[in-house]
């Protein structure tokens, strides 16, 4: 039942947009706003550059700095970029007005996140006009098309009738997935492993994952050569992409060749890494690429699930984990850095390096896991790893 609160959220989020729309037809087309006290020439242009990135059409027009938000930017759709602290925007306008986006890299570790919302925002049926982009019914027909596509997918391999799933990251070990064969299960592999093409062919895989921000659907060179790679790894095989629904506008553009494959499902509200996603069309809301795709996926392929290439972040290792260079882009990792300074300052500060490794794979993990073998799923990391919850699992 539908409580009184909702209703009246519903009847403000409306009033807003309505009156946002007025303020589109009063003030005309006007330049995406960035709002700032201590903006420099040079972090213009930066935030200029990507703008043309994540919303070509909207850098098109140019942007506005203001130092303080009047009505104009109040009553207005276009995006408000906040390149400033939190507290500059009232709160109600945080809360009610659309298209508002933290994207200062200075102190929002979220704010390559922030920049994938607004290219979503950007061809919204709120902002651009109906006819000129995806409505909300094309978007669901989508997600129906999408859905559907998958499960056929997922079918055809259970016609396979192998038991067991092996999952793929991009630590050290996984150079040496060459030396073995894996056809006696199904293949998922992550993130990066597109760099290395003779591996890719080897083991063949029947889906790729990937899902983050930065690293994955950014603006950086890094990300730039993920996407180069992951195409020429697509174009080369039969694989389905798939990655989180609030990414899509970006895979979408970029990857145009291949649409007929690209898998974007939203992320939902359980945190069921079991959930059979030919059932259940949502990822659990969790951590990082492990239990957000790899797990869910493999649980949906097999009860019988096998790890490689998870080493953990050894003692002496920097950042987040060692990755394989081979798997990897090392030679591009201050690109990333130096254009997202916060998440790595806030994810591995250098008074605590393991905040994220405990976040993502420490008790939340070792909860979802313990809640699927429980259910009959059984998991199996196949060589060492400093990820105590996975090492415990050694077959």
């Amino acid at each position: 039942m539908v409580t009184f609160r909702v209703w009246l959220n519903r009847i403000i989020r409306w009033l807003v947009a309505r009156g946002q729309a007025i303020g589109q037809w009063v003030t005309g087309k006007t330049a995406v706003i960035i709002l700032s006290r201590d903006i420099t020439p040079t972090q213009t242009a930066d935030l200029q550059t990507r703008l043309a990135f994540y919303a070509p059409a909207l850098a098109a027009g140019g942007v506005r700095v203001v130092a303080r938000v009047g009505w104009r930017e109040v009553w207005h759709k276009r995006p408000l970029l906040l390149f400033d602290t939190s507290d500059r925007l009232p709160r109600w306008v945080q809360k009610w007005r659309s298209g508002v986006f933290d994207i200062d890299y200075r102190r929002n570790p979220r704010d390559g996140w922030e920049w994938c919302d607004l290219a979503a925002y950007a061809v919204s049926p709120f902002l651009m006009g109906r006819g000129r982009t995806r409505t909300n019914t094309d978007e669901g027909a989508l997600l129906s098309s999408t859905q559907q596509t998958f499960a056929h997918r997922v079918a055809q391999l259970h016609q396979e009738g192998l038991n067991k799933c092996y999952l793929f990251g991009t630590g050290p070990s996984l150079a040496a997935a060459s030396e073995r064969d894996w056809n006696d299960g199904y293949r998922v592999v992550c993130n990066t492993i597109v760099r290395d093409a003779a591996l890719w062919h080897h083991l063949a895989p029947h889906f790729i994952v990937a899902g983050d921000g930065i690293y994955h659907f950014g603006h950086t060179p890094f990300a730039h050569a993920f996407r180069r790679d992951l195409l020429a790894r697509l174009r080369e095989s039969d694989t389905l992409f798939i990655y989180p629904a609030r990414f899509d506008p970006i895979v979408r553009r970029e990857l145009a060749e291949v649409a007929n494959r690209l898998i974007p499902i939203p992320i939902g509200r359980h945190r069921h890494i079991h959930a059979d996603l030919t059932q259940q069309f949502a990822l659990p809301n969790l951590g990082n690429v492990l239990p957000l795709l790899l797990l869910p996926l493999g649980c949906t392929l097999a009860q019988e699930v096998g790890l490689w290439g998870f080493d953990g972040r050894a003692p002496d290792d920097k950042l987040f984990w060692q990755n394989s260079n081979r798997h990897s882009y090392p030679e591009l990792l201050p690109t990333l850095q130096a254009a997202h300074p916060t998440f790595f300052s806030h994810n591995v500060p250098q008074a605590d390096p393991t905040r994220y490794v405990r976040a993502v794979h420490g008790d939340v993990l070792e909860v979802a896991l313990s809640e699927a073998e429980s259910a009959g799923w059984c998991f199996t990391m196949l060589h060492h790893s400093w990820t105590e919850t996975l090492r415990k699992r050694m077959g």
